[in-house]
């Protein structure tokens, strides 16, 4: 029978602090494995099917990070991820009646067909959610298959966003909300954006579906479901048509875009278990569609951030944005080391095929240099907003000298105005004057407003001179 599997990478409220696992692993698992019996709690009271009557078991939330690496050798197996731990927070499973909005009253194939529900939660606020239907025997449609498979491509894309929405809505913020109560000193989960950023409204929704079609090269109607499936993709250079491949066994799979075919040759169905025959293949979609997923999403905040700040009319408003900067840019040069980091430990088939695909959806010209670029615009931004901080600061140092120096001259000079006239009306002072100078004599004698007036004077050359040599400056 013919399965279709849906993989769908959905924006949550959910950043892992950087590094958190290297500067405290011992912390970091205990946190982890302190909150399992609280998550499993929850998520049973959750649950639509949590009564007292028999029925469904509950879902399950399991959080992965609670152990630490035991071992520096990071290469013991060949027939697994060396990585001992996972790049995904905790896995969930779910069933579709934990799922009344999105599965309650569904009468199409595709909703009744669904056997499998899974989503795993990464880092950098995305959730990759799987889901695995049975489309039923194609040849019930030969009249109609090409009808047939758009309806149930459209019909895949509408559940997978439904099924995104009340999975994050039900489940995954309730567990993240646990998760940043038991850590309100945000050491290890802090929220993806601040409370009422615009950004909110994304959380929940699927960055888009693909649609995994698994099929059995004997069934009837394998053919022209294949051909059909891939008739939009483009394979470069002279590889062929992809339909033709497939089906002569020169490819067993084909993952390109949005529409994916695996051929079914020994009948293991699509639930990629592991032993299963595209297990390596789709793990390595999953961390493609997590790497392009998060760098996709850093790459449009950071737009809108730089945009933002070109458009910024204070000074207030760049120093808001400064800190936005700062992380993004931060969180960016990240992920592009977690990926470099992750390439060392995966199996070579896992990586290959992970680089394949990347290198298809033309990851490092699309996403990971205009990144790079827009990182080095956040950083002369910064350097720009750091300028004009230490120019704010110069200038308001001027400033006070300045006005020190104007009320010294005038206070200066009434100050010596006042002592030659106290030494000429007391003859004890007197005694101590030798004459041996007339300056404190003369100015002794002028008048008082002649006295303030040249004290004037001389701060306004002050001031000119000030002005003229800021001016030179900033040019």
């Amino acid at each position: 029978m013919t399965q279709l599997r849906i993989l769908a990478p959905v924006v949550v409220d959910y950043y892992a602090v950087p590094g958190a696992s290297l500067r405290d692993p011992l912390g970091y698992a205990r946190f982890w494995a302190a909150q399992q019996p609280a998550v499993d709690e929850l998520v049973r009271v959750l649950s639509p099917a949590s009564t007292d009557e028999p029925g469904p078991s509950p879902p399950t939330v399991v959080l992965e990070h609670t152990r630490t690496t035991s071992s520096l050798n990071l290469y013991r197996t060949i027939d697994d991820h060396a990585v001992e731990r996972t790049l995904w927070i905790l896995t969930g499973t779910l069933r579709p009646e934990h799922l009344p909005d999105g599965f309650t009253g569904a009468t199409d194939t595709l909703h009744r067909g669904v056997t499998e529900i899974s989503f795993r939660l990464f880092d950098h606020g995305l959730m990759l959610l799987e889901i695995l239907t049975d489309v039923g025997p194609l040849a019930e449609h030969t009249d109609g298959l090409e009808t047939h498979l758009d309806g149930i491509q459209a019909r895949a894309v509408a559940m997978g966003e439904q099924v995104a929405r009340e999975a994050v809505r039900r489940y995954v913020d309730p567990v993240l909300d646990l998760l940043r109560r038991a850590d309100r000193e945000e050491r290890l989960v802090v929220a993806a954006t601040p409370a009422g950023d615009p950004v909110t409204v994304e959380f929940g929704e699927a960055l888009w579906v693909t649609r995994s079609l698994v099929v059995d090269p004997s069934e009837p109607g394998a053919e022209r479901a294949v051909r059909h499936w891939v008739k939009d993709v483009v394979t470069p250079g002279d590889d062929g048509d992809p339909a033709d491949r497939l089906l002569n066994a020169d490819l067993h799979h084909l993952v390109r875009w949005l529409n994916y075919v695996f051929v079914d040759r020994t009948g293991a169905g699509g639930r990629m278990l592991p032993g299963d025959p595209f297990r390596d293949q789709w793990d390595a979609l999953r961390y493609a569609q997590v790497f392009y997923g998060v760098l996709d999403r850093i790459d449009s905040r950071l737009s809108k951030i730089l945009a933002d700040s070109a458009a910024a009319g204070s000074r207030w408003e760049l120093e808001r944005l400064k800190g936005h900067l700062m992380s993004l840019s931060q969180r960016a040069e990240l992920i592009i080391m977690e990926r470099w980091e992750l390439s060392k430990y995966l199996k070579r088939a896992v990586r290959a095929e992970m680089d394949a695909i990347l290198e298809f959806w033309d990851y490092e010209s699309l996403l990971e240099q205009p990144v790079r670029f827009k990182i080095g615009i956040c950083e002369r931004q910064l350097a720009e907003l750091a300028a004009r901080r230490t120019a704010r600061s110069a200038m308001f140092t001027d400033l006070i000298l300045l006005g020190i120096a104007v009320t010294s001259i005038l206070g200066t000079a009434l100050t010596v105005t006042e002592f030659g006239r106290s030494i000429a009306n007391d003859p004890e002072m007197a005694a101590y004057d030798l004459g041996r100078s007339s300056i404190v004599e003369w100015i002794a004698a002028q008048p008082a407003d002649a006295i303030v007036v040249s004290s004037g004077v001389v701060s306004v050359l002050l001031v000119i001179l000030y002005l003229f040599f800021r001016r030179d400056k900033s040019a």
